[in-house]
């Protein structure tokens, strides 16, 4: 839902695409791994960020 109403149903979000994926289009696999893709994505930028924050905090 957080999508569509970011989006304004003008743009097509990742999320919307996996929900596509996974609902009309009946492309389980491909709404799977573009599912773990975007939280691969996720997990590193995630990782990056603390690792700056601790660097930062560090030198404080």
């Amino acid at each position: 839902m957080t999508p569509r109403i970011l989006g304004g149903g003008k743009q097509m979000m990742i999320g919307n695409f996996i929900e596509l994926q996974f609902g009309q289009g009946r492309n389980w696999p491909l709404g799977a791994s573009l599912s773990v893709t975007l939280l691969i994505i996720v997990t590193a930028a995630l990782l990056v960020y603390v690792r700056f924050a601790n660097r930062e905090r560090g030198h404080g």
